[in-house]
């Protein structure tokens, strides 16, 4: 299915240490990302969004979701607020001791169009007009971001049953493919680390 074009917005969350991260940058088969999503503004009242576990399992990737109720971005977020989220969702206990113990990491916002194979097994994704900004714990003023206007990703996504089918659309394609995070890149533009 494709959506129509729109602006994807993310908060990610991260360990003290920044686990997360460094899993990525190592290439552990196992991984998880925690992110916020939303769709539309990236500033103000977020009605609707989205707590999400990406999670890599060697070269499968998934992810689970669990709506949220609305949060402000502006100068007054917290990670005390986001936690206040996270103890009334519906989520194991272990699960929900682990989410209390991130704190706030980057936020990231670009646009996405999305675009579908005739017979519907193969999807592409093009992300355009990336920005990416460091989120402390309180505080937040927004001053380190960084504009990354002129890059695009393109991801091809398919079920996993489709692997082999999934070679053959993407040699046709006539870019390098390459692993790419938008985290990792966000963290080390940002100069976090």
């Amino acid at each position: 299915m494709a959506y129509p074009a729109r602006y994807i917005n993310n908060i990610y969350l991260d360990t003290n240490d920044y686990s997360h991260y460094w899993d990525n940058v190592e290439g552990l088969s196992k991984r998880i990302k925690v992110r916020i999503r939303w769709y539309g503004d990236s500033m103000g009242s977020v009605n609707s969004p989205v707590l999400e576990f990406k999670i890599k399992d060697n070269m499968l990737g998934s992810k689970v979701s669990f709506p949220m109720s609305s949060i402000t971005v502006d100068s007054s977020l917290t990670i005390e607020q986001i936690h206040e989220q996270f103890k009334v969702l519906p989520i194991a206990n272990p699960i929900k001791a682990y989410l209390l113990t991130l704190r706030l990491s980057i936020m990231n916002r670009y646009h996405r169009e999305y675009f579908t194979s005739q017979d519907g097994d193969f999807r592409f994704t093009v992300d355009s007009d990336l920005s990416f900004t460091e989120l402390s714990n309180r505080e937040n003023y927004f001053t380190n971001k960084i504009e990354y206007a002129y890059s695009k990703v393109l991801e091809l996504k398919y079920d996993s049953d489709l692997d082999s089918r999934a070679s053959i659309v993407s040699r046709a394609i006539p870019f390098r493919m390459t692993r790419s995070s938008k985290y990792v890149i966000a963290m080390q533009l940002l100069k976090i680390l």
